[in-house]
Order: structure tokens, then C-alpha cells, then sequence
């Protein structure tokens, strides 16, 4: 069961990285992201990783689920935000979308069912606002959403595929998790253009 560990610390490794990029980028929001994914990863990392017996893997499985449903979709939540802000700056936006945040994540903890939709829900509007911002970012619209949309299809196709074996799928998913990560940092960590009224002045 080691080998499972293998694929959850490429994300850990990729998803720093990305984060420490975006950092520096000025995209707060969209490193906090990442690093909730790459959170979910080294909690799966030391769950196979260090346990001998099984007993690890059992204790750490719900905390484990729980990072990677709720802390997905709280991630994903962040990108949204990350983007939204560049767009609208006003604090009132950003008051009634932390509200609808914290109510869409407490829905999810409440019926875990949830977690997926809502997951899906907000994924679809990063791609969107990824498309509408791509003339910003400086990327081909095609390509930042491709970009963009990669975790998507991922989660859609390959987690916990019914058509390919356990292992298979558990690694194809992670890899592709760590793929989407070192892309998004190629994608949104360019450099900031200075407010309007520093520019001016």
C-alpha cells in the first residue's frame, strides 16, 4: 500500500511549489488554493506512507476524505475568489461571497453527498471566469481553459473509475491533480498590473 503514498507527494511537492509561485504572483487566493490541495495530499501521503499495520490507514481515512471533498472544494472556492477579485474589488461582493461560501461548506460537511456538485458548481465558474480573463492573463482563451478545466475531467473520468483498477485510477488522478497545479501556475502567476491611480501618478 506504500506505492499509494507516491503519487499524493507529487501533488504535496508541486502544489508548494505552485502555491509559492502564485504567491509571488500577488494571487494570494489562488496559493491558498493549492495549498489546501496539496494539504489533502500530505494527509494521504502520511496515512500510506507511515503505516505498517493498517491502523493509520484507517484512523486517517475520514480526515483524509473529508480534506479532499471539503478541502476541494473550499480550494476551489479560493480560485474563484482569485479571480472575481481582479474583476469587482467591491467589499460587498466579496462579504456576500465569503457568505454563500461559508453556507455552501457547512451544506457539504452537513450532507457530504453535496460535496461533489458543489465541487463541480464552482469548478465551472473558474473555468468560466479563467475564459473571460484569458486577454488578461495573456493566454490563448483554448489553452487557459484547457488549463483551467483539466481538474474537472479529471475528477469526472479517472477518480475512482469503475473501468480501471483501483491503483490505476488512484494514481492516473493524482498525477493529473499534480499536472493541473504546475499548470495553473503557468497560467495566473503573471506579473500584476499597478492600480490606475498609481500608474497615474
Amino acid at each position: 500500500m506504500t506505492h499509494f503514498a507516491l503519487s499524493e507527494l507529487l501533488i504535496v511537492v508541486i502544489g508548494l511549489w505552485a502555491a509559492r509561485r502564485l504567491y509571488g504572483a500577488g494571487r494570494a487566493a489562488a496559493a491558498l488554493g493549492l495549498i489546501l490541495f496539496s494539504t489533502a495530499a500530505a494527509i494521504g501521503a502520511i496515512r500510506f506512507g507511515f503505516d505498517r499495520d493498517g491502523a493509520l490507514i484507517a484512523a486517517l481515512a475520514d480526515i483524509h476524505r473529508l480534506a479532499g471533498n471539503i478541502g476541494g472544494t473550499a480550494a476551489m472556492m479560493a480560485l474563484v475568489y482569485d479571480l472575481l477579485h481582479r474583476r469587482a474589488q467591491s467589499a460587498v461582493w466579496q462579504g456576500r461571497y465569503m457568505a454563500a461560501c461559508a453556507v455552501a461548506l457547512a451544506l457539504a460537511l452537513a450532507f457530504p453527498k453535496l460535496s461533489v456538485p458543489l465541487f463541480v458548481w464552482w469548478s465551472v465558474g473558474f473555468i468560466g471566469l479563467v475564459a473571460m480573463s484569458a486577454d488578461t492573463l495573456g493566454r490563448p482563451s483554448g489553452m487557459a481553459m484547457a488549463i483551467a478545466g483539466l481538474m474537472l475531467v479529471n475528477v469526472v473520468v479517472f477518480r475512482q473509475a469503475a473501468w480501471l483498477s483501483v491503483s490505476m485510477s488512484w494514481h492516473i488522478f493524482h498525477v493529473l491533480v499534480a499536472v493541473w497545479a504546475f499548470g495553473l501556475a503557468y497560467l495566473l502567476a503573471v506579473p500584476q498590473a499597478a492600480p490606475q491611480n498609481e500608474a497615474a501618478a
